[in-house]
């Protein structure tokens, strides 16, 4: 069917200067207005800093409590974590999940006490478009013996490349996989889960909770094909009928998949997007008059730019894998909007890949912390990686890292469910499984 120190580096293959580095994050803070009229009221004071336990119903709220370290501004030598995101070329999915980790780092060094009083400095590495680039920072990573891990972002060029040259010798901490070679690599943990994982959870909630009983899917193939294909084969699993249309990234009209899916009869329609395509998506949908509800989306669309080329974000159905970061009915969001907020930054309250990538930095931190600074090795990162159980920061409450035998990095599967009207988001829908049978088809 489916055809740190907080100041970084960025070491090569895209080597850019801090000041290009602050001018790029100052060029992505389009619509803050906007996006600060949509955010729930946030507590302004400062993040927990208290020893208390760190869960609450499995929701994180202390997050000192949560990285383990002494508190306070740390000092001395830096712990030094490489991180590798796609950017800078034709295919991004996202430009923002770096934003994130500078931000738990921050945290972790001014607040946090680091990892047993020393920082993080996050040496980043950049894939534009080429499979070798890939190589390249697998290599840098590999020969620098100063990196302890890798954390890394969504990247669909290069991914196979990274790994034969990083050859198992670091550890890497994942948050949303949009490909598969992230969730079979016996070093990595994939926390929030797969893309396949992950949207296989739609149909259950088309199903339960919204009743449908057809379905139309438009996706991205130069990006999406993947997830997509876990997505539609959850529909089938259910016996829901649902119509699948790839489009090119660079098609400028979305009718003409649309179109070809059948969306206009169908109950619900879903867009399976890269976070730059948002707002041709929704213009098409307008264009065609499918009403705002019977669009569920991924929450990859919930960034400033949106506001900034529809004026809101528009009314559809939300997924997320992670904590909604406008909800502030959420215990686990309200330490989080206070410390982005505290920081400045809280136009990417909103943005779902900031939020991965915070929970990301952190959860390695966690581990780091536990192992203690001076016992840090790639083997003692693994042990950490193998036992952990959750709770996850900004996270699902299910963690079950190697469920799936053919993605054992995988740590996460549910997904929960969130309507966007009247400026406010409703949640309309706990933590859902994928349906009950269903296997991955990858």
């Amino acid at each position: 069917m489916i055809s740190g120190y907080f100041g970084t580096r960025r070491c090569s293959p895209r080597a850019l200067s801090p000041q290009v580095s602050r001018r790029r994050r100052a060029s992505r803070a389009v619509g803050t207005l906007a996006v600060l009229g949509l955010i729930a009221a946030a507590p302004t004071t400062q993040a927990s800093a208290t020893t208390e336990p760190p869960a609450d119903d499995g929701k994180v709220t202390d997050f000192l409590g949560y990285v383990g370290g002494p508190g306070g501004a740390a000092s001395g030598d830096p712990i030094r974590i490489g991180y590798i995101n796609q950017d800078g070329g034709s295919i991004v999915v996202s430009s923002t999940h770096d934003d994130g980790v500078d931000f738990a780092a921050q945290f972790i060094n001014e607040q946090a006490g680091g990892i047993g009083g020393r920082p993080i400095e996050i040496v980043q590495c950049f894939i534009a478009n080429a499979e070798e680039e890939g190589q390249q920072c697998g290599q840098e990573f590999a020969n620098d013996d100063s990196i302890v891990a890798v954390i890394s972002g969504p990247t669909v060029t290069g991914t196979q490349s990274f790994y034969a040259a990083l050859a198992e010798s670091k550890p890497v901490v994942h948050g949303v996989s949009v490909n598969p070679v992230d969730t079979t690599q016996p070093n990595a943990a994939v926390l929030n889960g797969g893309a396949v994982y992950i949207l296989a959870p739609f149909a259950t909630f088309a199903s339960e909770v919204l009743g449908v009983e057809s379905a139309a899917l438009i996706y991205s193939e130069e990006t999406q094909s993947d997830a997509a294909a876990g997505q539609a084969s959850a529909f089938e699993a259910l016996g829901i009928p649902i119509n699948v249309v790839p489009y090119s990234q660079n098609t400028a009209d979305l009718t003409v998949p649309l179109l070809a899916a059948g969306a206009q009869d169908a109950d619900i329609v879903m867009p399976v997007i890269a976070a730059p395509e948002c707002v041709k998506f929704a213009e098409a949908q307008r264009a065609l008059q499918i009403p705002d509800d019977k669009v569920l989306a991924s929450p990859v669309c919930l960034t400033p730019a949106v506001i900034e080329g529809l004026g809101d974000f528009p009314e559809w159905y939300y997924a997320i894998t992670t904590s909604l970061g406008s909800d502030a009915n959420d215990p686990a969001v309200v330490p989080y909007q206070a410390f982005l907020t505290e920081i400045g930054q809280e136009q990417f309250i909103p943005d779902p890949w900031v939020l991965v990538g915070f929970g990301q930095a952190m959860t390695l931190a966690k581990w780091l912390n536990a192992i203690g600074p001076d016992a840090i090795s790639t083997e003692a990162i693994l042990e950490q990686m193998a036992a952990f159980e959750g709770p996850l920061i900004l996270g699902s409450p299910v963690v079950d890292c190697g469920k799936y035998p053919e993605a054992p990095a995988v740590c996460g599967d549910h997904t929960q469910f969130y309507r966007y009207s009247g400026g406010a988001f409703e949640q309309v829908s706990d933590f859902l499984p994928p349906p009950d049978g269903w296997e991955s088809p990858l």
